[in-house]
């Protein structure tokens, strides 16, 4: 069985080092400049090609997210983002409390509020016991929920909920299946060939 392996590792490493001199001597393909292989896309191609997401694999799927941050037990804030053939939906819900006023980028209340992201929408609440800001963020690539809290005993909360849509997700998992089941079959076959060799 020892003899057997030597055997095809050397046959192994020597298809590998004929492969090479080939390899090697292969022609370099002319090279084509950019500007005239490629021609731009017009906008309807690019609308009829967007939608979700598609992997390297070829997958397409769906993205969405739910941010919300409660304060005192009762919603203060919830944005919905959703991902549709045309970009990013977003929609913003507020609570029903009192003293609230929309967010303004800059000093608000004894809170800086100058280094928020672009996009970011949010809440400001600012009464006896100090002032707090939440802050939600699902544009430019980023999912934030952010409190700034001077305020003195308030009870915050925030949570994220984050959908993935895989269409025909059930049918991909049982190609998948299959799929692993083929190659452990194949596997089981190759080691029983070995097997035999040593016998």
């Amino acid at each position: 069985m020892f003899r057997i392996r030597i055997f095809d590792l050397s046959v192994c490493f020597a298809a590998l080092l004929l492969a090479q001199p080939a390899r090697a001597q292969a022609a370099p393909e002319p090279s084509t400049p950019v500007s005239s292989a490629w021609v731009p896309m017009t906008d309807a191609e690019l609308a009829d090609m967007r939608g979700g997401y598609l992997t390297a694999g070829g997958v397409v799927f769906d993205f969405g997210a739910i941010v919300r941050t409660y304060v005192d037990g009762a919603l203060a804030l919830e944005t919905r983002l959703t991902w549709t053939p045309t970009g990013p939906i977003t929609e913003q819900v507020t609570g029903d409390l009192p003293g609230w006023t929309t967010l303004i980028p800059g000093q608000f209340g004894g809170l800086d509020l100058t280094g928020l992201p672009a996009g970011a929408n949010g809440l400001v609440l600012t009464d006896e016991n100090g002032s707090t800001a939440l802050v939600h963020n699902v544009l430019n690539g980023q999912l934030q929920n952010m409190v700034l809290n001077a305020a003195n005993g308030r009870d915050i909360r925030q949570d994220m909920q984050v959908m993935l849509t895989l269409p025909n997700f059930e049918a991909m998992q049982r190609d998948y299946s299959l799929d692993r089941l083929g190659a452990q079959i194949g596997q089981d076959l190759d080691w029983g060939s070995i097997q035999g060799y040593g016998r």
